[in-house]
């Protein structure tokens, strides 16, 4: 806005002294000499002019690298192979553990455990060096001879056949037997087949066969 200019006017005051007494009245008025005030301006404050806001750009937060995540340990730590490690295969029994955390994160082995609620079962983790089309694992179904002898007896096999694993692939494979649950027994002597050829059929199975007396 622009600053107004205020002027301010004072009025010229004149000064009339008193005039002699009648007796002087022949004599001529001395003119009083009169005094004036010059014109003054009155200053006006001016308004300082008001700044603009600046935008700044909003300063942009720098992401730390994200390191890349760690491969996986070859050959895995823990896996029992062949005594030369001829086969590069390798086979694990997890612990109770190590399942829990496995199921969690694989969800998709959820529905067969599902079956164990009812039947014996087992696990097992396999990896092979080069991969594999599908897998055969063997397993032996044993427990207590009686309740009075508790010698260690095979009473059946399982043959569990999955489909492939990649190269250096840890995959878990639930063994499900037909056996009831309340037996005690134990799903034992695993053992696994890597193999190349084409699988006999749909995948996954569980194939059960008791040892008759």
């Amino acid at each position: 806005m622009k600053s107004k200019r205020v002027l301010a006017t004072f009025l010229v005051i004149l000064l009339a002294s008193s005039v002699s007494s009648a007796s002087a009245a022949s004599k001529s008025p001395t003119p009083t000499p009169t005094k004036k005030v010059a014109a003054t301006k009155t200053p006006v404050a001016k308004k300082p002019a008001a700044k603009k806001p600046v935008n700044k750009a909003p300063k942009k937060k720098k992401l730390a690298p994200r390191s890349p995540s760690p491969s996986p340990m070859w050959p895995p730590v823990g896996f029992k192979t062949d005594p030369l490690n001829e086969t590069k295969l390798y086979l694990k029994i997890p612990t109770a553990k190590e399942l829990v955390g496995l199921l969690s994160a694989k969800t998709a082995l959820i529905s067969q455990v599902q079956s164990c609620t009812e039947f014996t079962c087992g696990a097992v983790l396999v990896a092979a060096e080069s991969g594999c089309r599908w897998w055969k694992i063997n397993s032996d179904l044993i427990g207590a001879t009686s309740v009075e002898d508790r010698t260690p007896k095979v009473f059946g096999r399982l043959t569990t056949s999955v489909s492939r694993s990649a190269a250096q692939q840890v995959i878990t494979v639930i063994l499900i037997s037909s056996e009831p649950i309340g037996a005690g027994h134990i799903l034992s002597n695993i053992s696994a087949d890597c193999n190349q050829s084409a699988p006999p059929g749909p995948l996954p199975t569980n194939v059960y066969e008791a040892i008759k007396e």
